[in-house]
């Protein structure tokens, strides 16, 4: 339907991650967990969400909050998902510190609380708690893209699509193909349902970076836009060369070598290391991980054959039928698109 003309039913083939490219990107003694140090902040998911809660947590009694504290850290140990989101919620009583320090991927994180603490909530009933469950739930939500928000994700998930599959989901595609391609059995089915859904797809894309307003971003999202119209016009191969390499001209704006570096650097092939998801915070883990997928290490000069999903560094230096592909240029816009209202979003001012 929707398919390239030299056929998508190999490129509905599970992605596979293929040998090194780019010796630059090899930065030796980096250790694993090395903080972001880029020209975007990533701190400070939630500045003011709990402010009108302030008073009235300060006046809880401090023997409850202890008793609340140790239940909910006994009760949700064995359930924590992996991807663990820092806030800024400090000088609080010990519920709340917990509550901080506990707070991951967070799908279903309210009712999990409220679980856990239903034998004491019970026999105190401090009306303020409700109050503040429901902030949580509202901050987690609005945190969220607008294409996640009603969309239940959970760590596996996220893992599978994002790291495993280099599948963008953050900001695109839309909600309801999310759900389909989370809805799907495998990634060559969720490979062939981007493929036939490409033009919504592209419309998605369109929709977010018209709203892109950071002046930092204005000429990469012209670019994409001109990916966008390249693709609707059937350049799909001139599509897929410019997304390529906005992609990476946007990375060396925004991130200093170490950053970009660090969420580029692709060693599974060699040794087996995957992206991982719990050294970043959310947006940063959801946006990067596909990136990094993207960034698989392929040398034309060892030999490496082509891969057919897509890849920054063979659509540079392997052009070819095999690479280059409607489905591809596809994927490249989404993750530019990604990584750009990502940068419009975090960058200051």
């Amino acid at each position: 339907m929707g398919d390239d003309a030299q056929s998508d039913e190999d490129e509905g083939q599970p992605d596979e991650l293929e040998d090194s490219d780019q010796a630059e990107g090899r930065v030796d003694g980096e250790p694993e967990g090395v903080r972001l140090t880029g020209r975007a902040s990533f701190s400070g998911f939630y500045p003011s969400a709990l402010q009108p809660f302030r008073g009235s947590l300060w006046n809880q009694n401090t023997g409850i909050g202890k008793m609340l504290a140790e239940s909910a850290a006994v009760s949700m140990r064995p359930v924590l998902p992996r991807i663990v989101l820092e806030s800024p919620l400090i000088r609080m009583n010990a519920v709340t510190e917990s509550l901080r320090k506990q707070m991951a991927d967070l799908t279903g994180f309210n009712d999990m609380v409220r679980q856990s603490m239903q034998p004491l909530v019970a026999t105190f009933r401090p009306p303020q708690w409700h109050s503040v469950f429901e902030s949580f739930r509202e901050t987690i939500r609005k945190h969220r893209p607008e294409n996640l928000r009603d969309v239940t994700l959970g760590t596996g998930d996220l893992e599978k699509l994002l790291v495993d599959e280099g599948i963008p989901l953050m900001w695109v595609p839309g909600p309801q193909t999310v759900r389909v391609l989370l809805d799907a059995p495998d990634a060559a089915t969720r490979r062939r349902i981007i493929g036939r859904r490409w033009k919504g797809i592209i419309n998605d894309c369109e929709a977010v970076l018209e709203e892109v307003r950071h002046p930092a971003v204005q000429d990469a999202r012209r670019f994409a836009l001109d990916v966008v119209l390249a693709l609707r016009a059937g350049h799909t191969s001139a599509a897929q060369a410019l997304a390529a390499n906005l992609l990476d001209s946007v990375l060396q704006r925004h991130f200093d070598n170490a950053a970009r570096i660090q969420l580029t650097k692709n060693d599974f092939k060699t040794k087996g290391i995957k992206f991982k998801l719990e050294d970043y915070k959310y947006r940063v883990a959801c946006t990067f991980a596909p990136v990094w997928y993207a960034h698989a290490r392929y040398f034309p000069k060892n030999g490496d054959p082509i891969p057919r999903t897509f890849g920054r560094h063979p659509s540079a230096h392997g052009v070819s039928r095999t690479q280059y592909s409607r489905i591809n240029a596809v994927y490249a816009l989404m993750l530019v698109t990604s990584v750009i209202k990502f940068f419009d979003t975090e960058l200051p001012g």
